[in-house]
This record gives structure tokens, C-alpha cells and sequence, in this order.
């Protein structure tokens, strides 16, 4: 080896000498904090949680451990049950976040990271005291998340980022009611055009019969199980007051479906929407040749509303019963626009009948019955 390339060589060296110092420095240096590197908050103490409080910039979503039989309610929903997914997640998200690093106690940085937001997350024990509440600043772009710890003037930075929801509906476990299709035996339906139909059938393997009767028409069993499907798995997407007018226009605009099951037990199920409003008006258009005129045409002036859900169980005790006490449930629009709109729909065609026999073929099985085909002796001779 030459001395120019020892030179160029001791000369790397050196700078990775440089480096390896600096690192060691870094890893070596003191924490500003004694919760930096370490989890946001004790996994342990959080089994000690009575309450769980969410605040957005539009509200407070608070979820608290039920005395009674130590559920999860939704408070600002009428202590109504929590989604045990969506309750898990917050925590989860919680649990598994580090605190990466001090990043300032100055009062004016601190201002600059985004806590105008008035985000928070809390844990409280069942005598109200804090076991871990932080607020929360602007995210970063590789994923994680400035906080601080209620109280205290100090910024710091998480390994990740946390999903504020303080829309009190989107906490709430969203089921009402489940039935199982094979315990359907009865449906009485109500609907919005006055049509009445009664269905029955013995038992899940059984056809649909009614004593409705319509002329070359029989019972469509699919077209019975489709609109009986509508009900076995009914969940609501938002609530509302029940004296809401647009809750009062659809039960006013709605039809019904009583459902027998199988161990005696009615659900009464009645579904409607405040329907379209449409008006004639007299509207500016041009015509083919270019000149323009004026034209009735119709337009919409009020929007369909909001489809609502209101059930009632033949149990008492039954917990539909007292959510629908409390508040109106909110459901998708396709579990209205699906039903049927007349009882016509729950027909079809009757089957052609078998053609009636021939008189050859009368004739033909008549001899057969009686035994007169000639034998092979016979034929023979």
C-alpha cells in the first residue's frame, strides 16, 4: 500500500471514529423526562378505568362502566351500549403508544404545536380522578402525534397518532334486534297504500300460504323471505329525538310488518320515511327553433326524509322495548325502498296446469290396465 492510500484510509477511519462517539454521546445522554422511551400510560392502572372521556372540537363522548352488570354505556345517549370494537380500539390505541421524546417546555412552542384543537383523551376512576389525561396536538407527517399530559407544561411527541370521535352515535352498539329467518312462521303487513296481507307457514320448510287470493296467482315464497330477511338482522345507523318532525312524518308515511316466531314471541316492526314533495312550476326553456317560452314542469321542493325504524316486542322485559322509549333509530334507506309497496309483489304467476290426456291415450292405457297386450305366444301364433 502506498502513502497516499494509508493517508486516504487513517483518514475514513477517523471519520467513522467521529461517528461511533457521536452515537454513543446520543444513546448515553440523559432523558429530560423519565417517561420519555417509556409507554404513554401503565396498562395496569387502566383496569382501575370507570370512565373513558373523548372530547372533539364539536363535544364530549363519555363512556362509562355500568354498575349494575358492569357494561359500558354511551352517557350522552341514554346509557345506552357502548361498541365494545370501537371502545376497544381507543384503548388499544392507547395502550400501544410510547412516548418517543420530550419536545419543549416553552409555553410559546407549546401554543405552536396544535393544541387550539381542544382534543382529549381521559381515563377516570370511579371517584372521578384522573389515571391518565392528555391533550392533543397536530399530527406529523411520518405518523405520530404531539400531546400533553393534562396539568403540566410540557409538549411531548408519541409513537403514533389517536382517532378523536365525538359523534356520541358512531360510540353506540348499533343492533336492535336479531331474529333468526327459520323462526318466522307468521307475518301480518300493513301497507302504506291500505293493502293488508296475512302469511303463515308450520314450520321453516313449510310454503307460504294466504288467504288472500289473487286470480292466477300463487304465494311467491322468495319474495316473502326476501322482505322477511329485511327484519332478522335490524341495525340503526344514528338516533334522534322522538318528537323530531322528520320522525313524526315518517311514522306517519310508513307501513307495518307483524312477525309471529316460532316460540310465540311478535315483533312488531314499523318502518317509514317522510316522502318526496314535489311541486308544478313554471319554468323558462327554449324550444327547438331557439325561441324560448315558459312550461310547467315539475320539480322537487322537499327533499324525502330520513328512513326511522320503530319496534315493538311482545316481552316486556325485551331491551327493544326500552330503547325505543328512549330515543328514534335512524336505518339505512334500502331497508325501506326493499319492502314491498303492494301485496301483488308477494305473488307470482300460478303454474300452468297439466295438459289433460288424450282419448288415444285413454284408450291406450285403458288396455294396458285390463291386461289385454296380445303375450309373445300369442303373437307368435
Amino acid at each position: 500500500m502506498n502513502l497516499k492510500n494509508l493517508y486516504i484510509s487513517a483518514g475514513i477511519l477517523a471519520i467513522l471514529a467521529v461517528i461511533t462517539s457521536f452515537l454513543k454521546t446520543t444513546d448515553s445522554a440523559p432523558l429530560q423526562d423519565e417517561r420519555e422511551k417509556g409507554p404513554l400510560v401503565d396498562e395496569s392502572k387502566l383496569a382501575e378505568a370507570f370512565q373513558v372521556r373523548v372530547t372533539g372540537s364539536d363535544g364530549v363522548v363519555t363512556i362509562e362502566k355500568n354498575d349494575a352488570d358492569s357494561n359500558w354505556i354511551v352517557k350522552e345517549r341514554h346509557d345506552m351500549p357502548v361498541s365494545y370494537s370501537k371502545l376497544s380500539s381507543q384503548v388499544t390505541s392507547v395502550v400501544d403508544a410510547s412516548v418517543q421524546r420530550l419536545v419543549t417546555t416553552n409555553p410559546e412552542r407549546i401554543e405552536s404545536l396544535g393544541f387550539d384543537s381542544k382534543e382529549s383523551i381521559s381515563f377516570l376512576d370511579k371517584d372521578g380522578n384522573s389515571i391518565m389525561s392528555i391533550d392533543l396536538g397536530r399530527q406529523t407527517d411520518n405518523g405520530r402525534q404531539f400531546f400533553r399530559y393534562q396539568g403540566e407544561e410540557k409538549a411531548f411527541l408519541a409513537s403514533s397518532t389517536f382517532r378523536i370521535d365525538d359523534d356520541a352515535d358512531s360510540w353506540l352498539a348499533k343492533k336492535l334486534v336479531e331474529v333468526a329467518q327459520d323462526d318466522i312462521r307468521s307475518i301480518k303487513a300493513t301497507l302504506e297504500n291500505g293493502e293488508t296481507i296475512e302469511l303463515n307457514r308450520e314450520d321453516k320448510d313449510s310454503d307460504w300460504t294466504s288467504e288472500t287470493a289473487l286470480e292466477g296467482k300463487v304465494v311467491d315464497d322468495a319474495a316473502v323471505d326476501r322482505a322477511a330477511n329485511r327484519f332478522s338482522n335490524m341495525t340503526f345507523t344514528k338516533t334522534a329525538a322522538k318528537d323530531d318532525e322528520l320522525v313524526v312524518a315518517a311514522k306517519e308515511n310508513s307501513k307495518s310488518f307483524l312477525l309471529g316466531l316460532a316460540d310465540g314471541k311478535t315483533l312488531n316492526f314499523t318502518i317509514g320515511q317522510r316522502p318526496e314533495v314535489k311541486v308544478m312550476k313554471e319554468v323558462e326553456v327554449e324550444g327547438d327553433d331557439g325561441e324560448k317560452k315558459m312550461e310547467m314542469q315539475e320539480e322537487v321542493e322537499t327533499e324525502a326524509g330520513p328512513v326511522y325504524i320503530f319496534i315493538e316486542s311482545s316481552e316486556a322485559e325485551d331491551h327493544v322495548n326500552e330503547y325505543m322509549a328512549k330515543a328514534a333509530f335512524e336505518v339505512g334507506s334500502y331497508q325501506y325502498t326493499s319492502l314491498p309497496e303492494s301485496i301483488a309483489t308477494l305473488f307470482k304467476d300460478a303454474p300452468e296446469p297439466d295438459p289433460e290426456p288424450s282419448e288415444t291415450t285413454t284408450s291406450q292405457e285403458a288396455e294396458s290396465d285390463s291386461g289385454s297386450t296380445p303375450t309373445s305366444a300369442e303373437s307368435s301364433s
